[in-house]
């Protein structure tokens, strides 16, 4: 696999704040559509949700301000927010995620986790666009029996119709990790669990990405983290084949990406990896085959060499604060050609990154 990056553009927010977690979906009419969150530090207290649009296949981008108005939400604390966007069709679009209460706004959510054992009150919610995204409702919280969930992913349209996402509670320490399916079948209005797709002593399933193949399978790849050891596994692979009622038992990929995703290249599945440890931190596309003892990688190649920003070691509150770059994600345009999102620091300045890549045999 040969990847060549024929254009870069950074996609600033208002007044060059600091932009992180892009998440992007592609619309009805070819155009690709961003949310974002920006602020004045990586943790800070003062961090939005920012659209943006891009006509021209990621090249560059038109940023169009705030997702919705902040001061409408009527809470005593700061809320932050992040939200990854689905497109439904015709117009429709859905965002979900999560959300902190910062009542000690002076402190970055790493430092009041390492403080209190815990991360502050955690809100769920989606949010719902009737014109490709122009415009958005309020967030309408989800309701569920969780303290909180790490939402970070898109929620996925699959095939029947039924909207899914999937997430862990957010907890630093448990006697039982999980990971949890949700469904909605209401177009997103009101959400139901319905399986546990990862369960663990020690192992928390952080950063879920999900995608259909055209068989009909759903694939997750897991972020897997060994909260007792305080050391990060290899990604993990599960898959369904009911619409996320039941699940795989988790595949050890051996491939060591955090916050990865998926893709899809000339009908194979592929593993898009944020590598922050070994010798070599980057972003790789790996191609993979699934068997059901475990996967066969075909082929590999990096979109980006990160040489110097490898994690630095410490327990994983210490980590989260100090991530220079992560979260990748890709749209595909045509047979060869994807755009490549993620965020990344550099001279302490963060950036959202949107790369065109040519991808050959």
């Amino acid at each position: 696999m040969k990847i060549t990056v024929t254009s870069q553009t950074s996609v600033k927010a208002p007044n060059d704040v600091q932009a992180i977690f892009p998440g992007v979906t592609k619309l009805d009419d070819g155009s690709l559509f961003m949310i974002f969150v920006a602020g004045s530090d990586f943790e800070s207290s003062d961090q939005h949700l920012y659209k943006a649009r891009s006509t021209d296949q990621g090249k560059s981008w038109t940023v169009e301000g705030m997702l919705y108005d902040y001061a409408k939400l009527g809470f005593a604390e700061p809320f932050t927010d992040c939200a990854k966007p689905t497109n439904l069709g015709n117009g429709n679009l859905i965002a979900a995620g999560y959300g902190f209460l910062r009542d000690r706004p002076d402190m970055g959510l790493s430092d009041y986790a390492e403080k209190f054992g815990r991360f502050p009150k955690n809100l769920n919610a989606v949010l719902f666009s009737h014109d490709n995204g122009k415009s958005w409702t309020m967030p309408e919280f989800i309701k569920h029996k969780y303290d909180g969930l790490e939402l970070s992913g898109p929620v996925l349209k699959s095939a029947s119709g039924k909207l899914l996402f999937f997430a862990a509670p957010f907890v630093l320490s448990a006697e039982q990790h999980r990971g949890l399916t949700f469904c909605s079948e209401d177009g997103g209005k009101t959400w139901k669990e319905i399986s546990d797709f990862f369960a663990s002593p020690n192992v928390a399933p952080w950063e879920v990405r999900s995608i259909q193949l055209p068989c009909g399978r759903i694939v997750l790849v897991i972020w897997a983290y060994d909260l007792k050891n305080q050391c990060h596994l290899p990604n993990h692979l599960v898959w369904s084949d009911d619409d996320g009622k039941t699940w795989s038992k988790p595949i050890n990929t051996g491939l060591r990406g955090q916050a990865s995703n998926l893709f899809m290249y000339k009908g194979k599945l592929g593993v898009l990896q944020a590598r922050r440890e070994g010798p070599k931190p980057g972003i790789c596309l790996s191609l993979v085959e699934l068997k059901d003892d475990g996967v066969i990688v075909l082929d590999e190649a990096y979109a980006w060499d990160a040489a110097g920003l490898a994690n630095k070691q410490g327990n994983i509150e210490t980590q989260f604060a100090a991530l220079k770059f992560g979260q990748p994600s890709m749209t595909q345009i045509d047979d060869t050609h994807y755009v490549l999102f993620f965020w990344n620091c550099t001279d302490g300045t963060y950036r959202v990154q949107s790369w065109c890549l040519e991808i050959g045999d």
